[in-house]
C-alpha cells in the first residue's frame, strides 16, 4: 500500500483540504479495501495528533462520514471523507469545516446515451447540456467522469445522498468550494469543502 500526495487541478488553493491517494488496496474484497483506506488515513493523521495509529479510531459506517476518536474520545475536527475505486482510495481531511471527496474510473464501456440520461436527471442543467454537446465520445466520457465526481464531492460535503436535480438541491450545494483533482491516469476525482465548521459533512 502506498500513500501519495494528490493535487488539485490548476494548482494550490488557500484553505483547501489535505488530500492523499492510496494505491495498492485489495481489489477482491471491498470490506478489506475499506479497512485498508482507514488504516492509511490513521497513518496520515496520527502524527498531527502526536499519537500512535492504534490510538486513533475511524468509524466505518456505509454512507456516513468517517468520525474520529482519539483514545476513545470523539474529535470534532478534522472533518474527513474517503472515496474508493478498484485498488485506489482518495482521502481528504479539513480542519475548518465539512469536506467531501470522490474518485471514479473513466469508463467508456457504459453507453453514452445512458450517461446523458443520468446527467439530465442529476446534474445542473447547464452541465448536462454541455455534456450532451461534447464530441467526440472519447472527450465525453472524460468530461462526464469529471462532472460526476465534482457533483458527488459536493453532495458528500453537504451530507446528502443522490437525488434528482432541483432548485432546492442547488441551494443546498451553494456556498462551497469545489475543485477537480489529478488522482491517476484513467481516473477523475474531485474535492469539495466548506470553510465554516459545522456545515454538512463528508461521507
Amino acid at each position: 500500500m502506498r500513500i501519495l500526495p494528490c493535487l488539485l487541478a490548476g494548482g494550490h488553493r488557500a484553505g483547501a483540504p489535505q488530500l492523499r491517494l492510496v494505491q495498492g488496496l485489495d481489489v477482491t474484497d471491498r470490506d478489506r479495501a475499506r479497512s485498508q483506506a482507514r488504516a492509511a488515513l490513521r497513518a496520515c493523521l496520527a502524527p498531527e495528533w502526536g499519537c500512535t495509529d492504534a490510538e486513533l479510531e475511524i468509524s466505518n459506517l456505509r454512507n456516513q462520514a468517517p468520525r474520529l476518536r482519539l483514545r476513545g474520545n470523539p474529535l470534532t475536527a478534522p472533518h474527513c471523507s474517503i472515496s474508493h475505486a478498484p485498488g485506489l482510495a482518495l482521502l481528504a481531511w479539513h480542519g475548518s469545516g465539512a469536506v467531501g471527496v470522490d474518485i471514479q474510473a473513466v469508463d467508456p464501456a457504459v453507453p453514452r446515451c445512458e450517461l446523458e440520461d443520468v446527467a439530465r436527471l442529476y446534474l445542473e442543467p447547464e452541465v448536462a447540456r454541455a455534456l450532451r454537446d461534447t464530441v467526440p465520445d472519447t472527450l465525453f466520457f472524460v468530461a462526464f467522469a469529471h462532472a460526476w465526481t465534482q457533483h458527488e464531492a459536493r453532495l458528500k460535503c453537504a451530507g446528502l445522498g443522490l437525488e434528482e436535480w432541483s432548485g432546492a438541491l442547488q441551494r443546498r450545494l451553494a456556498g462551497m468550494d469545489c475543485a477537480p483533482l489529478q488522482p491517476a491516469a484513467g481516473y477523475a476525482g474531485a474535492v469539495a469543502w466548506h470553510a465554516a465548521a459545522g456545515i454538512g459533512g463528508g461521507r
